[in-house]
């Protein structure tokens, strides 16, 4: 079977990209190795700037609550409360996510196939070919979005030094008191595990309960574990219990060849300091829908996606990266400056939400606490 563009993974990433190339008029195939919907483990944090990017759709129907106050919390303790007159994080499921823009690219004519899981890919010179258990496809032009152990990208040879957080989460059953207690509420603390973080997302009918680490050899479990009993949610039911990896971004990659290249996780574009890869995920799905109807229409360069990752993600990434640096490595100094100044906590949030950039932000802290440059060069 031959298409113009294969995609690998139904994720955020790849389900966008279909739907902006099958909306030009692009015969696309989407494969995905699981059958639809699938879970996957993620907070589900949908922020006011993936909203604007998605306005195309609603998404009310996969939306399980909205987040107007974001609790700081250094191991457990100093709370510091922070309200939003308007919402500032939606809240859904990731295979409800995943599921809704697959159906979307559906709709405008892109092709997808479940349960069908890339064995291998072969690049010549003018087309790929992709090859399942069961069948071979062909296309000019393949794209990666098969997550951060992408099989793709090995294939084409790209992405092979990515910088790793690994996380942890619980989906809790919990009772109806608590749920209450949380809705419109999510919590995150800094300290409760070495370089890095945990959080309290509500769901609809249950909590997502997560640690996330940039530190080898932690166990994610026994943090887990520890932040659950701090949170009193200990002993509730476990829905689903998954670890996953984080790559983070914000270093300058090749993204491409002549016949194909890598979005979202599989390109390592994760925020180093929320971890949020939805975003960056469908972002760079944006960018290499246009990237490669150009192509394909005009006869540009793949190589353009590679340089506008890098122009239009990458510094922002890089920006969080350095960031990141305050948090992990001196959480408890950051969080008790941050407690007398909780301007700049309500600062950060609003960077990743997107009503500010990480440059930004960054300039900001930088001029607000002196000994900051002392923490990059450790």
């Amino acid at each position: 079977m031959k298409f113009d563009v294969i995609i690998v993974g139904a994720g955020p990433a790849g389900a966008y990209t279909a739907y902006n190339l099958a909306q030009a008029g692009l015969d696309v195939l989407i494969l995905e190795k699981e059958g639809l919907p699938r879970y996957k483990a993620c907070g589900g944090g949908l922020t006011l700037k993936i909203k604007s990017l998605l306005s195309d759709f609603d998404l009310t129907g996969i939306i399980e609550d909205k987040i107007n106050q974001v609790v700081f919390t250094y191991d457990l303790e100093q709370p510091v409360k922070l309200s939003f007159q308007k919402p500032v994080v939606f809240m859904a499921m990731r295979d409800e996510l995943d599921n809704f823009l697959v159906e979307e690219a559906k709709k405008v004519g892109a092709t997808v196939m479940a349960n069908h899981e890339v064995e291998n890919v072969i690049m010549f010179e003018d087309e790929v070919r992709v090859k399942t258990e069961a069948e071979l496809f062909t296309a000019k032009i393949i794209i990666g979005a098969d997550g951060v152990t992408s099989l793709v990208a090995d294939k084409l040879n790209l992405a092979k030094d990515l910088e790793y957080a690994v996380a942890y989460e619980k989906e809790l059953k919990v009772a109806s008191d608590r749920l209450v207690e949380q809705r419109g509420k999510i919590n995150l603390d800094y300290g409760v595990v070495a370089k890095g973080y945990g959080w309290v997302f509500p769901k609809e009918d249950c909590l997502s309960v997560g640690v996330g680490s940039y530190q080898t050899g932690v166990s994610l479990k026994e943090s887990l574990k520890k932040y659950l009993s701090g949170e009193n949610l200990i002993g509730n039911e476990k829905i689903k219990a998954k670890g996953h990896l984080l790559p983070v971004g914000g270093a300058k990659r090749r993204l491409n060849n002549h016949t194909g290249l890598l979005v979202g996780d599989a390109a390592g574009l994760v925020d180093p300091l929320s971890g949020e890869g939805i975003f960056y995920a469908l972002k760079s799905g944006k960018i290499a829908s246009q990237v490669v109807i150009d192509k394909l229409t005009e006869g540009t360069s793949l190589n353009n996606y590679t340089q506008l990752i890098n122009q239009e993600m990458i510094p922002e990434l890089k920006k969080s990266k350095l960031l990141s640096k305050f948090f992990f490595i001196a959480p408890e100094k950051i969080h008790k400056l941050t407690r007398k100044r909780e301007w700049l906590l309500k600062e950060l949030v609003k960077t990743v939400y997107g009503a500010k950039s990480y440059k930004e932000l960054y300039k900001t802290f930088m001029s607000e606490i002196p000994f900051l440059d002392a923490i990059i060069n450790q």
